[in-house]
């Protein structure tokens, strides 16, 4: 039992200096991350960084890590929903998120045990998108030779990234003209998309009404 309880307390510590560095890195940005900053943000004794991590090296890439699993469970559920391009748009618009993934993009210039994460975790993204966004535009019709949907992809993830590092820096001036436009966009698209199903649905129930329609006919015809 004691053991157990030492394993829980053990993990709640370590979620808590997880959440710490993570709270910094959003606040002040990844160079701000020290073990002293981590433990008093988390309200933890001395060493405490060193002796769950290890080096901060072994701490950011485990924050790493927990932000590249939620993110990914996220991005799925974006994805595959109903409307992916407004999920997705609305997803990397997210403020804490994109500041968060912006600064372990900046580690992962300086820290080599960050940058092959980084790699992966993008061209996991992409790829996630470009699936998903194809298979969207084509059911909406779009020419996706005309519109690629890698290309969507990166006018997404760029946008909004700059969107939020401006918003961020107090520079937001243009944001009021840019969301109308993408909302336009997302919206004439999403038309396209619902008009597709719905031409699908009254193909479907054609051969339904003919058949209930020769039923009919031919019990008239026996009557």
């Amino acid at each position: 039992m004691k053991a157990q309880k030492s394993e829980e307390q053990g993990g709640s510590t370590r979620e808590a200096i997880l959440d710490a560095t993570e709270a910094i890195m959003v606040e002040e940005g990844y160079a701000a991350v020290t073990s002293r900053r981590v433990e008093e943000r988390a309200g933890l004794r001395s060493q405490l960084v060193h002796y769950h991590f290890g080096t901060m090296d072994d701490l950011l890439v485990a924050v790493y890590e927990r932000v590249q699993r939620e993110f990914l469970r996220r991005h799925l559920r974006a994805v595959s929903s109903e409307s992916p391009l407004r999920a997705l748009w609305e997803f990397s618009l997210h403020p804490q998120r994109t500041r968060l993934a912006q600064e372990l993009i900046a580690l992962s210039n300086h820290r080599k045990s960050i940058r092959k994460l980084t790699a992966g975790i993008l061209e996991q993204m992409h790829s996630i998108n470009e699936t998903f966004i194809a298979k969207y535009l084509e059911e909406a019709g779009v020419d996706t030779g005309k519109y690629p949907p890698i290309a969507i992809s990166y006018i997404i993830n760029g946008l909004s990234r700059a969107l939020v590092t401006e918003e961020t820096l107090g520079a937001a001036t243009r944001r009021p003209q840019i969301l109308p436009f993408v909302e336009r966009l997302l919206s004439e698209v999403e038309a396209k998309h619902r008009a597709y199903h719905a031409k699908r649905a009254g193909r479907a129930r054609a051969p339904a009404d003919a058949n209930r329609d020769g039923g009919a006919a031919l019990s008239e015809d026996a009557g």
